[in-house]
């Protein structure tokens, strides 16, 4: 039996040097709307294992060299892309197999048995081949046909996830944040795709998307030169999946000549938003910052200690990190 799991993760991590290019007055589509992210493992990853029996004996793959978070991505020497290539192999009727994992980025070899019954075959493996997360779109850019949401990586304790699909998301409940305790959207991934991950790095998940756009959902880009302290406001959906305007007092501004993370600093200073969500929480990363009319960055970290006070990255170190083609 093989049971694939797709975790949430909306855990912020951020450190990245690129090329620069200046950013000025770019008109982009303005997001804000909720989104679901799934990432491909490139294999497939274990997560478990589980007692079977074969010859008699207990055998758990686990106690066999086989360890949680190894990526299996060949069996037998052919190729491992997901479960369901996964599957396929282990239903030619083998009762063992050779697999090649890569554990800590060195490629192993190891001997997988296999109980088999009947038709059935248990494999003491869980497994998943994805990971998904519900963030926020950020902006859609018309000039290279890409988006960026969630202003930061996505990753599984360091595994690297560089391609997958962005689905419409809605939102059905909130819980709140509280000190120490960052609050989170619970919500659910839609069948809707809108389109293809490119690039998951430091600055957000990028790629191709592909639904029509409306002009008058256009907004121009600031320059961090231009982002003044003072009031601004994000877009977010919450539990009635309509976008919702956020009201901010931006409180410290880095003035950044390389891509960092937390350039902005804010503090959250709607109360109808504060009574709903006690402050920043997980979801709202990617959540569009405005300023003055002009798309200044997006929403990505929240202070756990004191979830009223967040912070962003710049639109510029997001546009910079766009697939070049």
């Amino acid at each position: 039996m093989l049971l694939k799991k797709l975790t949430v993760s909306l855990i912020v991590l951020l450190l990245i040097i690129i090329n620069i290019t200046s950013i000025f007055g770019l008109d982009v589509y303005l997001g804000g709307e909720s989104v679901g992210v799934v990432l491909n493992y490139n294999g497939v990853l274990i997560t478990g294992g589980y007692d079977i029996e074969i010859d008699g004996k207990k055998y758990n793959p686990l106690d066999y060299d086989f360890k949680v978070l190894d990526l299996i991505t060949k069996v037998n020497g052919k190729k491992i892309e997901n479960i369901e290539s996964l599957t396929k192999v282990f239903e030619d009727n083998q009762d063992h197999y050779q697999i090649t994992l890569l554990r800590n980025q060195v490629e192993l070899n190891k001997t997988l048995l296999i109980q088999r019954h009947q038709n059935e075959f248990n494999s003491g493996l869980y497994v998943k081949d994805a990971l998904s997360g519900l963030g926020t779109m950020t902006y859609y850019n018309p000039h290279t046909r890409q988006f960026a949401c969630l202003g930061h990586e996505m990753n599984d304790h360091g595994i690297q996830l560089n391609n997958g699909t962005i689905y419409q998301a809605s939102v059905h409940s909130i819980k709140k944040s509280q000190k120490d305790q960052i609050g989170q959207k619970n919500g659910k991934i839609g069948q809707s795709k809108i389109g293809t991950v490119l690039q998951n790095n430091d600055f957000g998940i990028f790629g191709q998307y592909e639904i029509p756009m409306s002009d008058s959902n256009k907004i121009e880009t600031s320059s961090m030169e231009d982002v003044k302290l003072g009031n601004a406001y994000f877009l977010t959906s919450l539990n009635d999946n309509k976008v919702t305007k956020c009201e901010i007092e931006i409180t410290y501004l880095q003035k950044q000549s390389v891509p960092q993370e937390k350039g902005i600093q804010f503090k959250l200073i709607d109360q109808n938003i504060l009574h709903q969500t006690g402050g920043i929480i997980q979801g709202m990363s990617g959540s569009p910052i405005i300023q003055n009319g002009k798309l200044i960055g997006c929403v990505t970290h929240a202070n756990s200690s004191n979830p009223v006070i967040g912070y962003g990255v710049y639109i510029d170190w997001m546009i910079n990190n766009e697939e070049k083609k």
